[in-house]
């Protein structure tokens, strides 16, 4: 396999605009870090919340997503994509503030109406957005592209959680009783929030797609951009897929394994720092902290280059492996036997997970170029009522079953969702819009 440093082939499969435009990632995820590890740490230790509560709460804000995606994935394809993802940042700033005024007021019921308002406005940020990837990248980059993507999460977890970490060890450490200040994070990323959806809207040219810049530039020398323009003709006249029997089943067939695998991805990780707690005895907060932190930093810097792999692996090949190695990861974080054990096993998991992601987001974005916004919006409803489900099956099997069953299911439905994948992808190789060679 031969890695191309090149930075005009790079720069020749996205549009100028493409980096600009998914920097809003880093001034939006900025409280990710901090976000991820505060619902279960607020509704464990704050609120002391039941297995089931926990479960409850994290339903919240997908319920949210639920409600909001089928109607963001139909106006993707009918309005400006920039005012969707304008909205969903805005909504995701008042999340925030709903957030740490429920955590002031010590109620459960605000702080899970802020969740579910997160859950809704994030319907409204990730399919435009999504569909802008996939429109400002070629086809043969797209993985990367999303890769990219993830970078910027990565680098702004990075410094978000810097700043998180940073007021709230310190502020626990020497004013434990005084949560405005031990909270304050939340107002912070609100602004950031703010801040990224303004400058998301001023940089970007929506009209600006793959297609018009590659015709507005003059490459024809270069070998890549001669590919590019044949494959590009060969698709002028197939924008979307057939509508054909063979189409749905195996469309059905994919956003089931979406599903399956949503629900896979939420069962465990509400329980995982109380699992750190009540069972490996890791009773600090900060300590918590720090272990958690390489699983949610590490895997989203790697994206770029996990992004370049996966555009030259097919998709089953990836989706086996990847699958079959996190079952195996999975089995190994349930056999820790301290925190530093479970920080780096919990490293690899996440890792392979933002893998299999950038693989299936590179299937997604080829199917059709008339709807893409649809297609993500009906994968991303689907896994939303997965992850519905996940934490709420979680939390009975925590409650009911001991603090190891949560895990244990993820095993059997991450395995099961290898054929569902494979099944999927090759009935619908055919009705691709954007077909590779491989």
């Amino acid at each position: 396999m031969v890695k191309s440093n090149n930075p005009k082939e790079t720069d020749s499969k996205i549009t100028p605009d493409f980096v600009p435009m998914i920097r809003i990632v880093f001034w939006n995820s900025l409280g990710f870090f901090f976000f991820t590890f505060l619902i279960p740490y607020v509704t464990a230790q704050l609120f002391e919340a039941s297995g089931t509560e926990m479960g409850l709460t994290f339903a919240s804000q997908t319920l949210g997503g639920l409600i909001s995606t089928p109607i963001v994935g139909y106006l993707t394809d009918k309005v400006s994509k920039k005012l969707l993802v304008l909205i969903g940042s805005f909504g995701r700033a008042a999340c925030y503030i709903l957030m740490y005024l429920g955590i002031i007021l010590s109620s459960l019921i605000i702080f899970a109406i802020g969740l579910f308002i997160l859950g809704f406005f994030v319907g409204f940020f990730w399919s435009p957005l999504n569909a802008l990837i996939s429109e400002k990248s070629h086809k043969t980059f797209r993985s990367s592209a999303f890769g990219k993507q993830g970078g910027m999460l990565g680098k702004g977890n990075l410094v978000g959680s810097i700043v998180s970490f940073l007021i709230f060890g310190v502020a626990n450490y020497y004013v434990p009783s005084n949560i405005f200040i031990v909270y304050f994070p939340l107002i912070l990323f609100t602004i950031s929030n703010i801040y990224a959806g303004i400058i998301f809207h001023k940089n970007v040219d929506e009209k600006l797609t793959y297609e018009i810049h590659f015709n507005q530039v003059n490459l024809s020398s270069e070998k890549i951009i001669d590919n590019i323009s044949i494959e590009s003709k060969k698709e002028t006249n197939n924008i979307s897929p057939k509508l054909s029997l063979g189409f749905l089943i195996g469309f059905i067939i994919l956003i089931t394994a979406f599903m399956t695998s949503s629900a896979n991805q939420t069962i465990a990780p509400p329980f995982f720092q109380v699992y750190l707690i009540n069972e490996l005895k890791v009773t600090d907060a900060t300590l918590v902290m720090i272990i958690y932190f390489p699983s949610q930093i590490i895997s989203l810097l790697l994206a770029p280059r996990m992004g370049k792999v996966a555009d030259r692996i097919k998709p089953q090949i990836a989706i086996t492996f990847i699958s079959g190695f996190g079952a195996l990861v999975t089995w190994l974080i349930v056999n820790s036997s301290s925190g530093l054990m479970f920080g780096i096993i919990l490293t690899f998991d996440v890792t392979l997970a933002w893998a299999s992601s950038l693989v299936l987001q590179n299937v997604l974005s080829r199917i059709s170029k008339g709807h893409r916004g649809k297609i993500f919006g009906m994968t991303q409803w689907m896994s939303f009522l997965g992850a519905i489900l996940g934490p709420i099956v979680g939390g009975l099997a925590w409650d009911h079953l001991g603090p190891q069953a949560p895990f244990i299911i993820s095993i059997f439905i991450e395995l099961s969702v290898i054929p569902l994948y494979i099944t999927a992808i090759k009935i619908l190789k055919p009705y691709m819009a954007e077909k590779i060679e491989e």
